[in-house]
């Protein structure tokens, strides 16, 4: 959020007021035109065709409808603008707090409010101006300059003409005004699900809409023309001011309702196509690999719940595809797979973990690359590589870098493995096996023979996300890893250390080749490490 959007919602928000008096009195002045053009010719009891009884009519109808619709309105308008002034200074910085988004989401919920509060109001307002037609003539009829037939008619078509438009306009135009604003001056994060606002559904749109423009205008003209024939048989009416003032009736009521229906069909269509055009644009750029699409929902309909659908879907491919990029390369599909359906996936973020950390190295290999040619180095590194690669992801070990000729492994993080330490000896194992096996192959291509150092670890650490937003990577942070290094320089070629903490957890099943007491730099008192030569079956 900033000062300028907040500005510039602010005045959009001001603009609504005078927008929405404006809908009134189009809806006072259509209903003036009735009466004072269209109905008094034709003739029946009790129509008023005085010129003061048109002005007071004209003037009775604005003062009510505003006078009773502005103050009511005033109420929970303004204090909504004083409010996103207030948002606007209090929260007017680039990242919010989960506190101010909730604040902020409580807010958007109550502007996308307002269009149904607005023409809740003018409904109010209409009817209750419609009613103090209809009972003046019969309480104050010494002061109401038309009689009751006319006070009957000039109700019901106050009612049954007038409110319909103001209210109808008023939803749907405020409906666009707000959303347009919501969209303009909220953040994203704030509008990724549906709000808790008044539920409107697109079916209830539609059918408003098509009642107004298709069902409506014929039962009008239809009524009015059995009425005026009724009038015509009672005597009431004759037959040719019937057919002078019929057409003028029919085409006012027809050219209003074609006005109303072109309209409600533009602000009816903005209100459903439009965020569906957001929502195929978001779908298309996804399609193009961008998962930083999403859309803003500012509806609690049927397109409200596909938005906050397709925000739902994004950040499940987001959350797969960091998953896949995190992981991917360095666990076995299994183990990728079995993090991605886990309900709650697994932890990206800092925590303490139990863990066993394997270091592996190649002994001597530095001086014997400087006697072979580049190329041969990288692709005997390759080789070697995967081999230790396909035997690592294998045993669930995570592989959280290769240093060099060496490789750095985790077992139990980042998807926990109960009996990490003797999954990381039966590895370490199975590594020295593999590289036998390779040397036999690469002595069959008359490149050299390789030997492996290991050393193992356990203990606990911080696992999660290092880095920046531009890179970051899965790993860990802690004194075990460092012990892990040092034992790791200590042992011979072919040789698989372990420390204490390994050791005490696979005692039992192990087959030693001897101890080695060390003196380990940053380790207070000297360490026995065991050399493990096998595992004992079972």
């Amino acid at each position: 959020m900033d000062a300028s959007k907040i500005s510039y919602g602010t005045r959009r928000l001001l603009t609504l007021h005078p927008i929405d008096i404006c809908i009134n009195l189009t809806g006072a002045a259509i209903t003036f035109a009735w009466f004072s053009q269209i109905q008094p010719g034709l003739t029946g009891v009790g129509d008023f065709v005085a010129l003061r009884d048109r002005a007071i009519f004209i003037i009775v109808l604005i003062v009510t409808v505003l006078g009773i619709g502005l103050p009511v309105e005033f109420r929970w308008f303004w204090p909504l603008v004083k409010q996103l002034k207030i948002l606007g200074r209090k929260f007017n910085v680039k990242k919010l707090g989960s506190v101010e988004q909730q604040e902020l989401a409580e807010f958007t919920e109550k502007l996308l409010n307002v269009p149904i509060r607005m023409s809740a109001t003018n409904l109010g307002a209409w009817l209750v101006s419609g009613v103090i037609f209809a009972i003046v003539p019969h309480t104050f009829p010494e002061y109401c300059p038309w009689d009751a037939a006319s006070a009957t008619k000039i109700s019901a078509w106050t009612v049954f003409l007038g409110a319909p438009i103001a209210v109808t306009f008023s939803y749907f135009v405020g409906e666009s005004w707000i959303r347009t604003t919501v969209r303009e001056v909220f953040p994203t994060e704030l509008l990724l699900t549906q709000p808790r606002s008044v539920r409107i559904s697109t079916l209830s749109r539609l059918l408003v809409v098509s009642l107004m423009i298709g069902i409506i205008p014929p039962i009008v003209i239809g009524h009015i023309t059995l009425y005026q024939i009724t009038e015509i048989q009672k005597g009431h009416q004759s037959i040719d001011s019937f057919l002078a003032q019929m057409p003028m009736a029919i085409g006012f009521l027809v050219t209003v309702f074609c006005v109303i229906a072109v309209s409600l069909s533009i602000f009816l269509a903005r209100s459903v196509s439009e965020p569906l055009r957001k929502t195929g644009s978001a779908m298309r750029r996804i399609g193009r690999g961008d998962l930083d699409a999403s859309i803003k929902v500012v509806s609690n309909d049927e397109i409200g719940v596909v938005g906050e659908g397709f925000n739902n879907m994004v950040e499940g491919l987001r959350e797969r595809d960091y998953i896949r990029e995190t992981f991917g390369r360095y666990l076995s599909q299994e183990v990728v797979t079995e993090i991605l359906q886990s309900p709650e996936g697994v932890k990206l973020g800092g925590e303490l973990r139990n863990i066993t950390i394997l270091v592996s190295d190649l002994r001597g290999f530095t001086k014997l690359s400087e006697s072979l040619e580049p190329q041969t180095v990288i692709e005997i590194l390759n080789r070697y590589f995967e081999k230790m690669t396909d035997v690592i992801i294998h045993h669930r070990g995570t592989i959280d870098e290769f240093t060099g000729d060496g490789i750095l492994v985790f077992f139990g993080a980042p998807k926990a493995i109960p009996d990490h330490a003797r999954v990381a000896v039966t590895c370490a194992l199975d590594m020295q096996r593999a590289l036998e096996k390779l040397n036999k192959e690469n002595l069959l291509i008359n490149w050299p023979e390789l030997r492996m150092g290991i050393g193992i670890n356990s203990g606990e650490v911080v696992v999660g996300n290092i880095g920046s937003e531009k890179r970051k990577k899965y790993g860990a942070v802690g004194s075990p890893i460092n012990v892990a290094f040092r034992v790791e320089s200590l042992a011979g070629a072919g040789e698989t250390l372990l420390t204490p903490s390994v050791y005490g957890e696979t005692s039992a099943s192990l087959e030693l080749g001897g101890i080695k007491e060390a003196q380990l730099k940053g380790v207070d008192k000297p360490i026995t490490l065991h050399r493990v030569v096998a595992l004992r079956d079972g």
